[in-house]
């Protein structure tokens, strides 16, 4: 009979800080029987043990990242195959060169694990194996997004913690269709609490035989997520710009951004020139590198009369 936590938001059975910081997970009161397992586990170093595994990250790790100084969480919207993937891919190579993003370098991940499971489809690893673009995000059964981290350390030594998301592109379909369907949980999410927006539009689908499909689509991301959006960064990426879309359909498109999101700007990235993926993420991430200023309160004037202001004395013994 082995012995785990019986925290549900702890992970120290899978080599994890023990949530409540115990080194030893025995002093824990969590730290119960399980007659589910009946091998005992192998005996682990304690002192090797972080907080992360280096896959993406979930909601119960925030608690863990937050503390330590700000983050931007990034909402990346889109439909199926519009290129999402390809652009975090792309711009985490670039920091691997040593290129910095938005003028800051990188400063360390917890999701180097989740990060090069999706770099290697970009490597040569022998000859029987080209570079491919990264799969798609799978569906499956979580109704949060994984989020892929890395931070960053400004001009000014200024350090921020960035939080991308990356989540399939059905969830972002059946809310745009339908805001309060279950299966649209995850983009809620993603809606409620991103910083900035970065939302696809994918040239390739809106320049073939299923343009009009594809047009109605991105219409309809966009009429959503201008109810939500208020005046939070967000960047249209023109994807696959090498496609160029019918003036008509873009004039459309550009025209609802106007008109829900008038702040929003617009960029383009090509698969052929990476560092169009890094600007147009960079589009995203500095006007949310410092947040905005919270607007003084204040009191309203009711009467002009100087007796109407008058508040009182408190008494004294």
């Amino acid at each position: 009979m082995s012995r785990r936590c019986s925290n549900p938001h702890c992970f120290v059975d899978d080599g994890e800080l023990c949530r409540d910081g115990k080194l030893n997970p025995a002093e824990c009161p969590f730290w119960s029987a399980s007659k589910a397992e009946a091998t005992p586990s192998p005996p682990t170093e304690t002192s090797a043990r972080v907080p992360w595994s280096g896959s993406a990250l979930g909601v119960a790790d925030l608690a863990n990242l937050a503390p330590r100084g700000r983050s931007i969480l990034i909402g990346v919207l889109g439909a199926h195959d519009a290129g999402k993937t390809t652009l975090l891919t792309g711009n985490y190579l670039q920091l691997l060169r040593g290129q910095t993003l938005a003028d800051a370098r990188f400063a360390g991940s917890r999701t180097l694990g989740a990060w090069e499971s999706l770099a290697a489809w970009t490597r040569f690893e022998d000859a029987a194996r080209r570079p491919s673009f990264p799969p798609h995000t799978p569906r499956g059964t979580s109704r949060i997004p994984g989020l892929l981290h890395f931070a960053l350390r400004g001009p000014k030594d200024e350090f921020r913690d960035v939080l991308l998301t990356d989540a399939p592109g059905e969830w972002f379909a059946r809310w745009s269709v339908q805001e309060d369907t279950p299966e649209a949980e995850g983009a809620r999410w993603i809606v409620r609490h991103a910083d900035a927006f970065l939302v696809f539009a994918d040239c390739i689908r809106l320049s073939g035989p299923k343009r009009g499909q594809a047009r109605n689509d991105t219409r309809q991301l966009l009429e959503r997520l201008g109810n939500h959006v208020g005046h939070r960064p967000t960047v249209l990426v023109w994807a696959k710009a090498d496609h160029a879309p019918p003036d008509g359909i873009r004039t459309a498109i550009c025209r609802v951004l106007n008109e829900l999101v008038p702040h929003a700007i617009e960029v383009e990235s090509r698969i052929d020139q990476r560092e169009t993926l890094v600007l147009a993420l960079e589009a995203a991430l500095r006007p949310a590198w410092i947040p905005l200023r919270a607007r003084p309160v204040d009191d309203p004037i009711l009467n002009h009369e100087p007796f109407a202001a008058y508040r009182g004395t408190r008494a004294h013994s």
